[in-house]
């Protein structure tokens, strides 16, 4: 199996994941991150920063990804 990332206008990439989900063969999965799982993110390290929140291993991390 393949996997290909693509760049698409804002205004027309609804439109193009309609389409792609009509193919039997194609696998769609939106991934995006908002700003709000930004401001999430930056509180969380803070958090960490600070001792209360404790430090998760850097694998678990990149498992996650």
């Amino acid at each position: 199996m393949k996997e290909v990332t693509l760049t698409i206008e804002d205004n027309k990439f609804e439109t193009f994941i309609e389409f792609m989900k009509t193919l039997n063969y194609v696998k769609v999965s939106k991934n995006e991150f908002t700003v709000r799982d930004f401001q999430r993110s930056l509180k969380e390290v803070k958090l960490m920063q600070s001792g209360k929140l404790p430090k998760r291993p850097i694998e678990k991390l990149l498992n996650e990804l």
